[in-house]
């Protein structure tokens, strides 16, 4: 009784340290899916002959625009709270792509007509890490919570 009085308090911290873990890797790799599905979908809306012609590639009915394809993004973020995620829609030529997002934020929209172009979706989203504990290990802001970041690049069709 007395050495399990002394190992569960930290076979505890141990268990919930790993929950917490698991919480921030499952959020990372849907940040990071989405933002690659995020991408994929403005490439696929980009292809259109006209701005706007093609509807987004979900079966919505909903015309492909910066906003759309925002809201489809942040609406399959089903583990992060609603939000806490804003997404940014970036199209570079491939010549430019390493300047390109400091530039302005350009939306989907600059596709048409420019196949190989680049499409690049970038978010962020703070962590929280529930634990001091883990918080002092792991956080990347002073508030206790580490920022997660995803970003994906799709060519322009």
């Amino acid at each position: 009784m007395v050495e399990f009085a002394f190992v569960a308090p930290l076979g505890f911290l141990l268990l919930l340290g790993i929950i917490v873990v698991s919480i921030i890797v499952t959020n990372f790799v849907q940040l990071t899916n989405m933002a690659r599905e995020g991408a994929r979908v403005a490439a696929i809306c980009g292809a259109g002959s006209a701005k706007n012609t093609l509807p987004m590639p979900d079966g919505s009915g909903l015309a492909c625009t910066d906003q759309n394809i925002k809201t489809y993004i942040t609406d399959h973020l089903v583990a992060v709270p609603a939000g806490s995620v804003t997404p940014a829609i970036y199209v570079c030529t491939p010549q430019t792509f390493a300047t390109c997002q400091s530039a302005s934020n350009l939306g989907f929209t600059h596709c048409y007509g420019q196949a190989g172009s680049i499409v690049e979706v970038i978010m962020s989203y703070d962590q929280p890490l529930y634990l001091p504990l883990v918080s002092n290990v792991f956080q990347s802001n002073p508030n206790g919570t580490r920022t997660l970041t995803a970003s994906a690049q799709a060519t322009c069709e």
